[in-house]
This record gives structure tokens, C-alpha cells and sequence, in this order.
């Protein structure tokens, strides 16, 4: 544990995560076993999906990984493998999304599944927006080949993503050793020195609004481009309907499970005539709705799953959102308001 931070572990990430760096080992003929059992991963986990391992010895793994093959920059050139969007840790957030808005909303919250104490945010600004990963400790020995990985896997994914709407010279990306990523692949990506414990990158923030195309080579249809509000705010919505029954959710919940900025993603709603406790209000406004209905025996029952510990709260809730009580309302006459 790094004396920096005294008050929190160092990460457990799954170990199949490094699958692309064990793959890279054996198509070498070198025993890939071998070399995990060096930094204290067992062949037994190599082999288990849910196994997970100290983040120190995975980012070891990898150095030893590119050491062995001869090969500095073997982290940035599994990242740029087109293979690399089946990654488990990318490939359903990408597959299940029209839009980089969405696509990053799904991505801060699957990337929690694979890890612990690794704090995801996304800071949407209204000309570039930045994505930033805190590992939430300082690596005894800097992580270059994950950081690389990390750049090249995203220079990917945007480039299949956006087709001809991509610039490299449009991404920022701050690692903690540029040289091992400096590849002719990755265009003209700037890349900086960052910190150890933080890997960040920053994109134009329209970018965030172009449908995603399916294969390099698929032309872009401008006519499924979503506004930005309306494409963010489903995404946000899609979160709070997964968490409205939990007395505890609110804003700072729900900024961060999805990894935003709270002060950058209120200013963007708000500059087009929403908040995030609107969308918490509305989303239990229309389910409140839709349950009473549909003949909800129960108020209390109701009221639980929106999150209320309290059915008189919710009662009152109600009146302010409809101008008529929810037993009014569950026998047809809301409309009589």
C-alpha cells in the first residue's frame, strides 16, 4: 500500500482482464504460466472469469509481458488490434450503444465490475470533455504497458467508431510513460506525462453526439445523430430507473455511479432547461404513475419502489407532482385534477 493514501487498499481487478497480454505471451511460445506465477497469479486463475488479483501484480504482468517479447510497445499495439472491441470490458457498453454519450455511460459503470476502489469520472465541458481513470494509489513501479494499452484501446474504439469524423490531433491523452506509446498508429494523439496513479484523456465534447458506425468502413448516417440532451439524458435516465427503488439514491449517488462531473453535467443540463434531480423527480413522477394504473393494491407498496421509507412522504409527493392523492389517482379519476 502506498503511504500516500494509508486509508484505502490498492485495487482487485479480474484477471481475465489481462487476456489480450497472456494471449500476446503464448502466441510467443513463452509459458504464460510461468510468467503469472512470477508475480503471485496462479494457472488456477488464469483460468477462473471471477478471479481477481492485487493491481500491482496484473500491472507487473504486463511489464514482464513486453520485457520478455522483446517489445516496448506492446501495450499501445494490443490496444490498436481492431480485435480489441470484443474486450469483455468494453465490448457490451459498445455493442448496446448508438452514441459516444451512451457508450460512456455504460462503460463507468461495466469497468466497476472488473475492479475495485478505481474511480471513473467523465468531465463534460462545453468545447472537450476529459474521461479520467484514479486508481486511487501510487503503483510501486509505473504501470506504462496498461496506460499504453489503455491509449491505444480508445484511439480504437474511436476511430471505428466515428470513421472519417475521427482527428487524432483532436485527443489529449496525459499516461505516465508517453515513449512506450509513441506508435505511428496512433496518428497525431498528444500525448503528455501524467501522474502514475491516473491515466486521463480528453476528446471534443461533440464527439459525445455521433452516431457510432459498426466497421471502419461504415458510412455515417447524420440523420441518426441524437441532440445532445436527449442522448444524455436517456442514458442518465436508463441509470436512475436501475436504482429508484433504493431510499438512499439521489444526485451524489447517481454522479457517482455514472463517474460525472457533478459541476459540469448540472451546468450542461441546466444551459438546456434540466437537472439531474428533475430526472429523479420525473422518472418517480412516471413510474408512480404507471404503477397506480395499473391497480397497485398498495400505497405502501408503491412507495417502496420509488424509494420512499415513508408512504405519508410519498403521498405528499404525489399531490405535488398530480394536484390529486395517489389512491385518487389509482382509481381513474387523476384526469378529474
Amino acid at each position: 500500500m502506498d503511504g500516500m493514501m494509508p486509508d484505502r487498499k490498492a485495487p482487485l481487478i479480474q484477471v481475465s482482464t489481462m487476456a489480450p497480454f497472456v494471449r500476446a505471451v503464448t502466441e510467443a511460445g513463452l509459458p504464460a504460466g510461468a510468467l503469472s506465477a512470477s508475480v503471485g497469479i496462479t494457472s488456477e486463475m488464469l483460468n477462473d472469469p471471477q478471479s481477481v488479483a492485487p493491481a500491482q501484480s496484473i500491472y507487473r504482468f504486463t511489464e514482464l509481458a513486453a520485457k520478455e517479447l522483446g517489445e516496448p510497445n506492446l501495450g499501445v499495439k494490443l490496444g490498436l488490434d481492431p480485435a480489441i472491441m470484443d474486450w469483455p470490458v468494453i465490448a457490451e457498453a459498445y455493442s448496446d450503444s448508438h452514441v459516444m454519450v451512451e457508450f460512456f455511460t455504460r462503460f463507468l459503470l461495466d469497468a466497476q465490475k472488473f475492479t475495485t476502489n478505481v474511480a471513473f469520472r467523465l468531465k463534460i465541458g462545453s468545447g472537450v470533455t476529459w474521461f479520467e481513470r484514479d486508481r486511487g494509489f501510487v503503483p510501486m513501479e509505473p504501470p506504462a504497458q496498461i496506460d499504453a494499452f489503455a491509449l491505444g484501446l480508445f484511439v480504437t474504439l474511436f476511430r471505428v467508431a466515428l470513421g472519417d469524423a475521427w482527428r487524432s490531433s483532436d485527443m489529449v491523452f496525459k499516461i505516465c510513460d508517453p515513449e512506450v506509446a509513441r506508435v505511428p498508429e496512433i496518428g497525431n494523439c498528444n500525448l503528455l506525462r501524467g501522474d502514475p496513479r491516473e491515466l486521463s484523456f480528453s476528446f471534443p465534447s461533440e464527439w459525445l453526439v455521433l452516431p457510432i458506425q459498426r466497421h471502419p468502413h461504415a458510412i455515417p448516417d447524420r440523420n441518426a445523430q441524437k441532440p445532445p440532451t436527449e442522448a444524455l439524458i436517456a442514458a442518465i435516465r436508463s441509470n436512475i430507473r436501475s436504482n429508484i427503488s433504493d431510499p438512499a439514491f439521489g444526485v451524489p449517488q447517481l454522479v457517482s455511479q455514472m463517474g460525472f462531473n457533478r459541476r459540469d453535467v448540472q451546468k450542461y443540463l441546466r444551459d438546456r432547461g434540466s437537472g439531474l434531480a428533475d430526472l429523479i423527480e420525473d422518472e418517480r413522477k412516471q413510474l408512480a404513475c404507471d404503477l397506480l394504473e395499473r391497480g397497485a393494491p398498495k400505497l405502501e407498496d408503491v412507495a417502496q419502489a420509488l424509494g420512499y421509507t415513508d408512504v405519508s412522504n410519498f403521498s405528499r409527493a404525489f399531490r405535488r407532482w398530480t394536484g390529486v392523492a395517489p389512491s385518487r389517482w389509482r382509481d381513474g379519476k387523476g384526469g378529474e385534477a
